[in-house]
């Protein structure tokens, strides 16, 4: 059931992609749009975790970037789906893949963190 779910949103998601964008294959011009979306994500989140350590931050103005983050999520989500659906990935393609690749994730060894907390494995 959760694979045609997610194949109705890639489906419903590239249908309007096609009608506002173009049809026709528009990768990686997604996958550069999906970077820059990332990037707002990255801020929305760091303006949510300064504003949960600021007491002095009303819970109105915290709601409101909670809110935004939120769609920031939503924004990347969509463009990865339609990426992979422009890409003749199904849903059930995208998520057999994700499962594989979680278990190689599992096997490997990790480093350290670098500045900004990202975690890479060793080679």
């Amino acid at each position: 059931m959760e694979a045609k779910s997610l194949q109705e949103l890639m489906n419903d998601i590239s249908e309007w992609s096609n009608l506002t964008f173009g049809d026709g294959q528009r990768n990686p011009a997604i996958v550069y749009h999906l970077k820059k979306e990332v990037d707002e994500l990255i801020d929305a989140l760091n303006k949510c975790n300064a504003l949960g350590v600021d007491n002095s931050v009303g819970v109105g103005e915290f709601k409101r970037q909670l809110s935004e983050t939120e769609m920031e999520f939503a924004d990347c989500f969509m463009l990865l789906l339609d990426s992979a659906h422009h890409f003749s990935l199904s849903a059930e393609q995208l998520m057999d893949l994700t499962r594989r690749k979680l278990v190689i994730n599992k096997n490997r060894k990790w480093g350290n963190p670098d500045k900004n907390g990202v975690v890479e494995h060793i080679k």
